[in-house]
This record gives structure tokens, C-alpha cells and sequence, in this order.
């Protein structure tokens, strides 16, 4: 209990910190998506109900903060101003003026590749994080993939210059990158707390016993 409560303040807290972490002009702004991959690796460590709690939460508050900047932003000539960053929050936020998804739309999204990440949890809880990194880097590159798919789709633009594609691998190194820190952070908190992973009627002890 005490663990998924800890777990669901740094989601917020990393959603906050989404603010102040600057795209990277030199790697065609590439950027860290703390919050969505907190929550990517958080998912194979929370049981599903809490994983789709943290979907809810985090889809309505990625919503709320891109929506707005999304709906002045119309045009598929726009599409174009995304790889050199100019488009950079609607890109991350996938949604379009004009578009019939409707606010809440990330929430099923985050939900569906949080399912994924759950799949893995038998490795986390063993400590092996070969295969959650190399998740974690896959469903942020679906992640973004899908959201500018979308925008293209409704927009009725499909526009694919060479810098989308260097930009969603660099966001994607970079999910990455920082998977194995936020995964010992929860190995840490998990082993602090005496957490156990529960998956289909296994359990595991963090701290050995």
C-alpha cells in the first residue's frame, strides 16, 4: 500500500518536473518525457488496478496541459513546423483542433501500453531489466509514433520528413536512458517499504525472503 502511494506522488512529481526539462536544439529537440516514462516503467511494478488508476490520472492531466495548445495549432501545413520543434507540444500531446477524439483520449492510450508493460512484470520482480528498458523504449516510441500518426490521420496530412524519424529515435534513446535510474528507484522504494510483486498467484519478496 504504502509503495503504489509513494509510487503515484512521483508520477505526479514527474509530471511536474515535465515543465522545466528543455527540448535538446542540437539532437533535433529532443526530449525527455519524464512523466510518461515514469509511468511506462512504473506499470511493471504497481498491480493493473493501480496501473490504470495512474492511466486515468496521467492521460487527464497530459490532456489538460497540451489540449489548449493543440487546438490553436490547425492546419496540416503545421504538420511540418513538428520536426524542427516549433510543433513541439502538440507532437507530445497528439491531439488536433477539429478532432473528434475528445479530451481523455491519451488516457486510453497510457492505459493500453501500461498492459503491456505489465506483461514484463515477472522480469522486474526478478531483477532482470534487460527486456523492460528495451519496453520502455518501445512503447515511448509507439507512444509518440501514435500521436503524430493521429495528428497526420485527422488532419488529413500524411507528412513524414527525415526529422520526425531522428526525433523519435533520439526521445526514444533517451526513455531509455532513463528507465534503469527510475527502475532502481523502485527497487530501492520496493525493498524499503517490503514491497511484493504479485503475479498470477506468485509472489516475491524484494528483500530476498
Amino acid at each position: 500500500m504504502i509503495f503504489n502511494l509513494v509510487v503515484i506522488v512521483l508520477l505526479a512529481l514527474s509530471l511536474i518536473a515535465e515543465e522545466f526539462l528543455p527540448a535538446i536544439e542540437i539532437a533535433q529537440n529532443a526530449r525527455l518525457f519524464i512523466g510518461p516514462v515514469f509511468f511506462f516503467a512504473a506499470s511493471v511494478s504497481v498491480p493493473f488496478p493501480v496501473m490504470l488508476m495512474m492511466a486515468f490520472g496521467t492521460g487527464i492531466l497530459w490532456d489538460a496541459r497540451y489540449l489548449p495548445f493543440v487546438a490553436q495549432d490547425s492546419g496540416a501545413e503545421k504538420l511540418a513546423e513538428l520536426a524542427n520543434g516549433n510543433g513541439i507540444a502538440a507532437f507530445s500531446a497528439g491531439m488536433s483542433s477539429g478532432a473528434d477524439l475528445g479530451f481523455g483520449y491519451s488516457i486510453l492510450l497510457f492505459g493500453v501500453l501500461g498492459g503491456l508493460m505489465q506483461g514484463i512484470r515477472p522480469l522486474f520482480r526478478k531483477g532482470r531489466l534487460e527486456l523492460p528498458v528495451l519496453m520502455v523504449g518501445f512503447v515511448t516510441a509507439t507512444w509518440l509514433l501514435m500521436q503524430y500518426l493521429l495528428i497526420s490521420f485527422l488532419r488529413g496530412s500524411v507528412y513524414f520528413p527525415h526529422e520526425i524519424w531522428t526525433k523519435l529515435v533520439t526521445d526514444t534513446l533517451l526513455a531509455m536512458l532513463a528507465s534503469p535510474v527510475i527502475f532502481l528507484v523502485l527497487h530501492t522504494l520496493a525493498k524499503t517499504t517490503h514491497y511484493e510483486i504479485k503475479y498470477e498467484g506468485l509472489r516475491y519478496r524484494f528483500d530476498g525472503r
